[in-house]
């Protein structure tokens, strides 16, 4: 009388597939839980700015060529070469000022800015402020700010050809 053996390679390779299809499950149910985040660093779609990515570009260019925006602020560190500055707010009531320097015969005074306070990765939090430039000085007052991490977003308009877009990190404790 012989003995048969029995193999375990028809198990593996329905245990292989059945795991396969749970790894697909759970991966849908993750991703469908985290939808994509849209980055509106230059205030407009993604396939907008996809599109005119040159020419914002050079609107961005002839902006730097007119102005130099700094911030007014001792607690600067900065944080990537994207011009991304972080530095850390009192969670309460704040005012964030910024300095507008006309490198050529232009007046500061006479900008169009558009702000997005933001947190990174979501757009719940979305809240656009009013801005105000005196003397070369825009003033921006912050509402107060939850716990964590925001990012304040400017879009500074001059002309049609001189478009600055900037980005600031807050870490409001």
């Amino acid at each position: 009388m012989t003995k048969v053996k029995k193999s375990f390679w028809p198990y593996g390779i329905l245990l292989s597939l059945l795991a396969i299809i749970i790894a697909c499950i759970v991966t849908i149910f993750i991703a469908s839980h985290h939808p994509v985040y849209e980055d509106d660093f230059y205030f407009d779609s993604y396939q907008n700015v996809e599109n005119n990515y040159n020419a914002i570009q050079k609107q961005q260019a002839n902006f730097d060529s007119l102005f130099k925006l700094n911030f007014q602020n001792d607690k600067i560190i900065l944080i990537g070469e994207r011009q991304i500055f972080g530095y850390e707010v009192d969670k309460n009531a704040y005012v964030a000022n910024f300095e507008i320097f006309a490198l050529k015969n232009s007046n500061p005074d006479d900008l169009k800015v558009q702000i997005l306070l933001t947190r990174p990765f979501t757009k719940d939090f979305d809240q656009n402020l009013q801005g105000q430039i005196k003397n070369g000085i825009l003033s921006i007052a912050l509402p107060q700010l939850e716990q964590g991490r925001w990012e304040l977003k400017l879009k500074i308009t001059a002309d049609e050809e001189a478009i600055g877009f900037f980005t600031y990190e807050l870490n409001a404790k």
